[in-house]
């Protein structure tokens, strides 16, 4: 593991030879079985180290230097505004350090502000994601209510709050709450102090009950090599801090080096089970490291860098770690983004609904070169030929018993009589020797009997069929009446062996098609195991060859050029001449051996997007008049919306101004401000009126994306990756002109405050 804070040299036996320090690895023990000895050569017994005497609890000790292999040590908004806070639990050991000294303490720590100030009282009455929407709603307010307020960032919900009023008594504080709530806002309490930052006193509970009072801040370092600092019982690398903020209350931050906070982060952002495509995570951990240090300081005033949410990049700390996420960061260690000699802002997204935006018609900010607008994971299409298909029949859907059929007839020697050499063909892909005959019709009576002999099952019918067995069967409609002696048997056998592959079997009294024979042919040999069905996604096309990406990993295919091929849409098969393929696309193929039988693709109506593995890519919201009303209170007043209007739409389609009329009064919003205000997940939309069962008011929203849509696509990101495309080749199609450099080089540059 990584230390990301030194120990002083009294401390050296809570660090032991075995820790080795390395990007965001894990501390690997092995121990010996219960009653067994630990075998150990004589000559390479080490002498028994003479233990360090452990500093008692309560016992000052220096204060550990922060240290961070990276160069930069950051600090991650946690938690805000909590008016006490609960850490550690009984044993542990942490170093406490505070106003230039340190202690070791033991124990479950109970943090609360100092006292020094009088209790306060404020109203908060709105939530933002941009802190330009929180200042204009402050703004309203202040002039509606005539009282003055603040803005104050959640580092643990990633929104800007709108506190209205200070107030010494409550009574005075749930007034107004009282007021605005009878206007339709939606309003509550929160409560702080006077004081300005300085002090916080914490309580110690545990084996020793004391209560100490500490100088804000208060940092907490592990003492003991197994511990880890421990946030809602998940462990983060690093230390702890706890500071008063300006409005009395605590907020918590996690101080960790770069890189290790990268750990944390990429594989939160793009799972690496999902997204397991390891050139996609290194583009996602530059656009990360990029972005951590283009915002570092964004929120000074709060005392850390960025927070652990969406709103700025999702951390989830050790518990989130996956061995391919992290050798992404460790092999992309120091890379980012610059544009013009400064840090690129990298935003990134979800999923964009197949085109990426331009900054400004999102943020309204200054046009930037390389968060422009590009089409998401749209590369070069790969043909791939097959067998002609048949005339007369080529355009027509088959099932996927006629489909089989029509494999094993295209593969059939022209010169032979068409039953037997589909049998022979059969019979050589079960690996069986050829035994029976073609039956003399394609009834059901002559079909079944005929089958079994044909593969050597006609013992097998006899042995494994009971007479309950037979009871069951014979009382399924499809059987019953219909069929008797050998042919029920054999009708029975089939069922129970399941060897429609999948498919029912052409029910007992309806004459089977030429095809429907074939395909029960081919459905033996599938249900012996002669011929095994395979999946995989499509990668790329190299001369007469396919690689394909499977359980088992990349896998290349050698396809014959006369190959039957298809395209499969729902239950159906349609056999084309050739196909069309895209990285990503879902192919299925049969295979003797390592001979290839047939491939089809399994059609994605989405599109061509590498988007089609977003769960996001499409969605539907329907939603009251009422409910937009109360989701739109701190924007606009009233208590049903009754109109939305899309009155300006950006090249991608992206709805950036928008016109809502409630049963009061009526307002605008632009850009990023549509989406929140809806509370929609993307602005790429369209909405239309109707009517509820009783006739209510709603609003019905279709819309493509997830996020905001404005720089690197993570789905897009894998689908690149999953066509062959390096990690640079990701960054460069999605932020245009920018160079790929060490963040040793570039020059920061004030942070957004997006």
């Amino acid at each position: 593991m990584t230390l990301s804070h030194s120990v002083p040299r009294g401390y050296a036996l809570f660090l032991t030879a075995s820790i080795v320090a390395g990007g965001c690895t894990s501390l690997q023990q092995t121990a010996s079985k219960p009653g067994e000895a630990e075998e150990t050569p004589a000559a390479s017994v080490a002498p028994t180290p003479t233990p360090t005497p452990v500093p008692k609890a309560g016992a000052s000790v220096p204060v550990p230097a922060d240290a961070a292999p990276s160069g930069v040590l950051y600090r991650v908004g946690w938690k805000s505004d909590t008016t006490e806070f609960v850490f550690g639990s009984p044993g542990q050991r942490w170093i406490v350090a505070t106003g230039g000294s340190a202690q070791v303490l033991r124990g479950t720590f109970r943090f609360r502000a100092a006292g020094r100030g009088a209790t306060t009282f404020s109203v908060q009455v709105g939530a933002f994601s941009g802190e330009e929407a929180a200042g204009e709603a402050l703004q309203r307010f202040s002039s509606q209510l005539g009282t003055s307020g603040s803005v104050a960032f959640s580092a643990d919900r990633g929104v800007y709050r709108v506190l209205m009023g200070s107030f010494s008594e409550r009574a005075s504080a749930d007034a107004l709450v009282e007021t605005l709530r009878a206007s339709g806002q939606d309003a509550f309490v929160v409560e702080g102090t006077s004081s300005s930052p300085g002090s916080a006193s914490v309580i110690v509970t545990g084996e020793e009950g004391v209560v100490r009072r500490f100088v804000s801040p208060v940092d907490l370092y592990v003492a003991d090599p197994e511990s880890r600092v421990q946030l809602d019982g998940k462990p983060y690398r690093g230390s702890l801090r706890v500071l008063v903020n300006s409005r009395g209350t605590l907020n918590v931050v996690n101080r960790v080096d770069l890189e290790d906070y990268l750990c944390g982060v990429v594989p939160a952002e793009m799972g690496p089970k999902r997204y397991d495509e390891i050139e996609a995570l290194k583009a996602q951990a530059v656009a990360a490291r990029t972005y951590a240090l283009a915002h570092r300081g964004q929120f000074e005033t709060e005392g850390y860098d960025i927070c652990a949410t969406p709103k700025c990049q999702v951390y989830g700390g050790m518990a989130a770690e996956d061995p391919l996420s992290t050798a992404a960061v460790e092999a992309t260690r120091g890379l980012v983004l610059a544009y013009d000699g400064h840090f690129a802002d990298a935003l990134f997204v979800s999923t964009c609904g197949g085109q990426t935006e331009n900054v400004e018609n999102v943020f309204g900010e200054v046009p930037s070169p390389y968060l422009v607008s590009v089409r998401c994971g749209e590369l070069d299409t790969t043909t791939l030929p097959g067998a002609p298909v048949e005339r007369g029949r080529g355009d027509l859907p088959r099932s996927g018993l006629e489909w089989r059929g029509y494999v094993v007839r295209r593969h059939i020697p022209r010169q032979r009589t068409v039953r037997a050499a589909e049998l022979a063909t059969a019979q050589q892909w079960a690996g069986l020797k050829a035994n029976g005959s073609p039956p003399s019709s394609l009834t059901p009576a002559a079909v079944y009997p005929s089958l079994l002999e044909a593969f050597g099952l006609s013992a097998a019918r006899e042995l494994h069929l009971t007479t309950s067995e037979e009871n069951y069967f014979a009382e399924r409609p499809a059987a019953s009446g219909r069929l008797d002696g050998s042919a029920r048997e054999s009708y029975e056998f089939l069922l129970r062996f399941r060897f429609g592959a999948g498919e029912p079997l052409p029910a007992p009294d309806q004459t089977l098609t030429e095809e429907e024979y074939a395909g029960l042919l081919f459905s033996a040999a599938l249900r012996l195991s002669g011929v095994v069905e395979a999946s995989g996604r499509f990668l790329r096309r190299e001369g007469s060859n396919i690689w394909v990406k499977t359980s088992d990993g990349r896998v290349g295919l050698a396809v014959d050029p006369e190959l039957p091929l298809a395209r499969r849409v729902g239950d159906r098969y349609f056999p084309s001449a050739s196909l069309i393929l895209r990285a990503g696309d879902r192919l299925r193929w049969w295979k003797r051996g390592s001979r290839v039988l047939a491939v089809w693709t399994e059609a994605d109506l989405a599109g061509p997007s590498f988007e089609r593995e977003s769960s996001w890519t499409e969605w539907v919201r329907r939603v009251s008049g009422k409910e937009l009303a109360r989701r739109m209170a701190a924007r606009v007043a009233g208590t049903e919306v009754r109109e939305i209007t899309v009155t300006k739409r950006s090249p991608s389609g992206r709805a950036i101004e928008m016109r809502v009329v409630t049963d009061v009064a009526e307002a605008t919003f632009k850009r990023f401000d549509v989406r929140q205000a809806l509370e929609l997940p993307e602005m790429l939309f369209t909405v239309q009126r109707a009517r509820d069962a009783q006739g209510e008011l709603e609003f019905v929203f279709l819309g493509r994306g997830w996020g905001h849509g404005v720089g690197l696509c993570q789905n897009g990101a894998y689908g690149m990756a999953l066509a062959g495309a390096s990690s640079e080749e990701i960054l460069r199609h999605y932020y245009t002109g920018v160079e790929i450099v060490s963040s040793r080089t570039v020059a920061a540059a004030p942070p957004s405050t997006r």
